[in-house]
């Protein structure tokens, strides 16, 4: 079942908004296209799909149950290291949503290509300086004689019952 007529006006917008990334190909240069248009970039050559949304979605997994039939027609071009996948949304009130689509998930973008998430890094902790020969280490207990603890598929008497 389609879900209508597609979103013209929407894929002339996305068509001109992504000019500041690359140069755009239109599908109806390419014959029985299954997306509205490929964008060339630098590096990259993103194949978009274009629809318009009632709502705005919160997070991709809320776009990847939504849109699913439309991820599966994307998932249909080959990613490489040189090709993306992307379904562009609009909203009724003119903003956009941009999702990459990956072979086993789907990730939220910005306009530009790059990703909304961003690793968080953990600074290295500076080396401490090795102890003087007078220092004498801390003892480290024996773990039999911490409580509560017990080495894997070993319990005691009281825990089963008897």
């Amino acid at each position: 079942m389609t879900r209508g007529p597609e979103p013209l006006k929407a894929i002339d917008k996305a068509m001109k908004n992504s000019a500041a990334r690359g140069k755009v190909i239109d599908r109806d240069h390419l014959r029985e296209s299954r997306i509205q248009f490929i964008l060339f970039c630098a590096s990259l050559t993103v194949f978009v799909l274009v629809r318009r949304t009632r709502v705005h979605l919160t997070s991709p997994e809320d776009c990847a149950y939504e849109y699913r039939m439309d991820i599966l027609r994307l998932r249909r071009v080959p990613l490489t290291n040189v090709d993306a996948r992307e379904l562009w949304l609009l909203t009724p009130w003119g903003t956009w949503q941009y999702f990459r689509i990956l072979d086993d998930r789907v990730i939220e973008i910005r306009a530009d290509g790059t990703s909304l998430l961003t690793e968080k890094t953990v600074p290295a902790k500076s080396p401490e300086p090795a102890p003087g020969p007078d220092v004498v280490p801390e003892a480290v207990p024996d773990m039999a004689s911490l409580p509560g603890l017990y080495p894997v598929g070993a319990a005691s008497s009281s825990d089963d019952g008897g």
